[in-house]
């Protein structure tokens, strides 16, 4: 069997300070995390780009609070020149199967996906991005991508903890049970429908 799980240190959304829309900043908090950069996800997102309505150009809204009306998060687009502030070596890997991602992860590197949120079926809606209506998925989440093996794909996910199969609890603080295990089709389905936008770290690490 092929199998390759990095051993990502997970971190909470939750935990100590609820960013309960922080979902992109904890994400890119663990990545850099795992390269010994020691940035706390708060310091990411007190810094990042905002803008009032396009995710394209930076983040919507405040991490802290849900804001209506609004898709709610930052693209790797405006978030990826960003995190150029903590390493040369961040790219935007948008575009790029899950399949080919694995090869990231072969690497030495986690991969940080937008996909909806537990794998569930897309929900889409359209908002308005610089007053042009633009369809998006509305239930679009952010996690790390860590390993794969024949069958299933595994992920970190910042806000959710998988006590088997069916209870899904929040990760009230970081713990093991945020590593996911998921069927690779319902992760492709999930990966897929935002439009495949992805982001990592360049390089191999001494990481075992």
């Amino acid at each position: 069997m092929t199998s390759n799980i990095l051993s990502v240190k997970p971190i909470s959304q939750l935990f100590p300070i609820p960013m309960i829309m922080g979902c992109e900043g904890v994400s890119a908090a663990m990545i850099l995390q795992f390269n010994d950069h020691k940035i706390p996800a708060t310091q990411i997102m007190k810094h990042w780009p905002k803008h009032k309505n396009n995710p394209y150009k930076g983040y919507v809204g405040h991490h802290l609070f849900i804001k209506l009306g609004h898709h709610q998060t930052i693209f790797p687009t405006a978030l990826v020149p960003h995190l150029k502030h903590y390493t040369p070596h961040i790219v935007d890997s948008t575009g790029q199967s899950l399949a080919e991602l694995c090869d990231i992860i072969d690497q030495g590197q986690p991969v940080v996906i937008y996909h909806t949120v537990l794998g569930k079926r897309p929900y889409r809606r359209t908002y308005k991005l610089d007053n042009e209506p633009m369809q998006l998925v509305s239930n679009t989440h952010v996690t790390v991508f860590v390993g794969y093996d024949d069958t299933h794909y595994y992920y970190i996910d910042p806000l959710w903890s998988h006590l088997g199969k069916s209870i899904v609890l929040p990760a009230l603080v970081p713990n093991k049970y945020q590593l996911i295990k998921i069927e690779k089709h319902k992760l492709e389905q999930s990966y897929d429908a935002p439009g495949r936008l992805s982001f990592h770290i360049q390089g191999t690490t001494s990481h075992s």
